[in-house]
């Protein structure tokens, strides 16, 4: 169990990072990537991106421990890991928030940008 978990940990890494590089990879056409605008850019995508994702992940999380607290029986054990799995849940939307705050606190103190999404 413990080596799904670490794969599918490491897909969602690999998805997180490569995924908004691919998005962001073509250039508008007849518009050259140059100057703060395009960083803006690139850095909201990949928040959107990060915010996404870590949502679904935090929805399948949620489901899941709901289904292993169902299926515990009254076992302590089973309802202490269902627990702490709806602990990740919520610590993975609070990590997704902080990054779209991140983006935006960015964007708007170092480029003076309003990010319009």
């Amino acid at each position: 169990m413990k080596s799904i978990m670490k794969v599918g940990a490491g897909i969602a890494m690999v998805g997180t990072l490569v995924l908004p590089l691919l998005a962001g990879a073509q250039p508008v056409l007849g518009q050259p990537i140059t100057g703060y605008s395009s960083i803006i850019t690139w850095i909201t995508t990949a928040g959107n991106w990060f915010f996404g994702i870590l949502v679904a992940l935090a929805v399948i999380f949620i489901l899941y421990a709901a289904f292993l607290y169902l299926t515990s029986g009254g076992d302590e054990e089973k309802v202490k890991k269902a627990k702490s799995y709806l602990v990740y849940a919520i610590i993975a939307v609070a990590i997704g928030l902080l990054a779209r705050g991140i983006v935006y606190l960015v964007a708007t103190t170092f480029f003076r940008q309003t990010i319009v999404q």
